[in-house]
């Protein structure tokens, strides 16, 4: 886990330009959640190349953003540059806040490279009383569809295990995320909230989002090619076009206070 998890690093301006945005209305309804004050503070746990990073900044907050890769790190000071954002390379697990504490911890896409009861553990650490937490996933919702089907005999041969297919996995983590607040006396949860969406992709956008998937860069060369270029051939048979439907998942909580 903690190898895959270092992954992105390898591909930080690919990650920048083909990983999902997060939709509007999240980011509107994460920002309405988080209840900042002007210049509030949240942490931002495994910022990446800085999808959210960009848009907590831009609407005011102090945002110190934490993760364990320094190219993806570098990629979101670009995504940030002048708007004062306080950026730490290092994982959640050992970033010492030196007494701090914050309004709010936030993270998208990364939550789950965590354990549920570790990640709880370092927010309750970091976040004043009445603090709010807010956990973004994108999962993949299209299984069933054409491409999803004419697909599988690809992660079949190259990635048997059912861990190494990440549309299956993410709701896996959110569920236990959501157990894992559900069963902490110390925080208030609210029900999770769900915003659909859609991508298409053509066979280059495809295969570049692909290479930035962690048990993609874990496979061989040889077999992460082989493994991409089935794709590009399916999305060639498709007619050189291709939908992937997707959900973004929000769990919010508030730390009871005191």
């Amino acid at each position: 886990m903690k190898q895959q998890r270092r992954t992105f690093d390898e591909v930080a301006d690919a990650y920048a330009s083909v990983r999902p945005q997060v939709p509007p209305p999240a980011v509107d309804a994460l920002w309405e959640h988080l209840a900042l004050s002007p210049d509030g503070s949240v942490v931002e746990v495994g910022c990446g190349t800085g999808q959210l990073t960009k848009h907590l900044a831009e609407r005011g907050a102090r945002v110190t953003a934490i993760d364990p890769g320094a190219k993806l790190l570098q990629a979101c000071a670009r995504a940030v540059a002048g708007q004062g954002v306080t950026l730490v390379e290092s994982t959640f697990e050992a970033w010492d806040p030196a007494g701090a504490r914050f309004d709010a911890v936030a993270a998208c896409q990364a939550a789950h490279w965590i354990e549920p009861g570790v990640f709880l553990e370092r927010a309750v650490g970091a976040l004043q009383p009445g603090g709010r937490l807010g956990l973004l996933w994108h999962t993949d919702v299209s299984e069933g569809t054409e491409f999803w089907d004419a697909t599988q005999h690809l992660y079949d041969h190259y990635l048997p295990d059912a861990s190494g297919k990440p549309p299956r996995t993410i709701p896996l983590h959110v569920a236990a995320y959501e157990r894992a607040l559900g069963a902490d006396a110390r925080f208030e949860t609210r029900p999770r909230q769900i915003w659909p969406w859609t991508r298409e992709y053509d066979a280059d956008s495809y295969a570049l989002m692909l290479s930035t998937h962690s048990p993609v860069r874990m496979l061989s060369e040889e077999g992460r090619e082989a493994f991409i270029a089935g794709h590009r051939e399916v999305i060639g048979q498709l007619g050189g076009q291709v939908m992937r439907f997707h959900e973004t998942v929000m769990l919010r909580a508030m730390l009871a206070r005191a």
